[in-house]
């Protein structure tokens, strides 16, 4: 039922399996917070996968928020609000992201790969890849909007 919950929030069953690991962390580590005479030990457990999920979607978004331009020449840039970026700069995880995500945006505008040749020369799934190409097709063209 957690793994469920989880699923709903996140919509990727790949994702969902390490928050429930983490929840059941969580969960341990407030087992002392828990007062069953206030609420019943199950909803406890949802309250606390829903707001590891949450979390999660949380952070996605504040990763999500640096914005991706193209160049006169072509390249692909990462522009956003310097707090932000500086964030996702000192965050060893989130810059490869940023530097797979520049590489399949590459590959897929300029190099005329298909979203699933890139996906498989980076060694990503196809469906984050896709995931991944769409977001960033959003954001180059709420940005072209704006400079117009």
């Amino acid at each position: 039922m957690l793994l469920g919950v989880i699923v709903k929030i996140v919509r990727d069953e790949n994702e969902a399996l390490p928050l429930l690991e983490a929840t059941f962390r969580n969960v341990r580590s407030q087992i002392s917070e828990f007062q069953p005479a206030k609420q019943p030990l199950f909803t406890w457990l949802l309250l606390i996968a829903r707001n590891t999920a949450l979390d999660t979607l949380e952070k996605r978004k504040a990763i999500n928020q640096s914005a991706f331009q193209l160049t006169t020449s072509g390249k692909v840039t990462v522009s956003g609000s310097p707090s932000a970026n500086m964030s996702l700069l000192t965050s060893a995880s989130a810059q490869s992201v940023d530097l797979q995500l520049k590489e399949l945006l590459d590959k897929v505008l300029f190099k005329n790969c298909t979203p699933e040749e890139a996906a498989n020369s980076l060694d990503i799934p196809v469906k984050l890849a896709r995931q991944k190409l769409r977001l960033a097709m959003q954001q180059l063209r709420s940005s072209q909007k704006i400079d117009q």
